[in-house]
């Protein structure tokens, strides 16, 4: 389980943590981590509910059906980006949040990447067993808010 700790770890390099930081600190509604978070909640849910069993073939699916949602949100945040500065324009009035929208872009972009990352490392370190499996998912999901935690502190501290 170590090993699989260190490789998660791995992923979430500098830059993407500084540029969830900035998000956070603007009161950007988008939130990376939580976003990475409910997804995987989703996953290991299925795997929970035995929706999802044990193995290569339904575990490949489960991550296929998740790429799949991410790309139309990809598509959808930057519609919405686009029509909100459209709508800004023509009330002559700018929304918070577009002044972080190069942070929110590049950590939108890097996630796709990364999901693909931390699939690969789940399929390197996984046993073919529903407990093991759990185990590894919640292995994850306390990665990920020790993360969320490690930001908002930093972000507090800089106050």
């Amino acid at each position: 389980m170590d090993e699989f700790e260190e490789e998660i770890r791995k992923i979430f390099d500098d830059k993407f943590v500084e540029k969830t930081k900035n998000l956070k600190k603007s009161g950007h509604i988008f939130d990376p981590i939580f976003y990475l978070f409910f997804t995987r909640l989703v996953e290991v849910s299925a795997i929970l509910r035995d929706i999802v069993l044990p193995n290569k073939y339904e575990l490949e699916e489960l991550f296929a059906m998740r790429r799949d949602f991410l790309q139309i949100d990809y598509k959808t945040l930057n519609e919405l980006l686009r029509r909100a500065w459209i709508y800004e324009r023509s009330r002559g009035i700018e929304f918070g949040f577009n002044k972080s929208s190069e942070d929110m872009l590049y950590v939108i972009y890097r996630m796709g990447k990364m999901q693909s990352e931390i699939d690969e490392a789940i399929m390197k370190n996984v046993e073919w067993r529903k407990d093991k499996m759990i185990d590894l998912y919640f292995t994850l999901l306390r990665i990920l808010m020790e993360m969320e935690e490690k930001i908002n502190q930093s972000i507090q501290s800089e106050k």
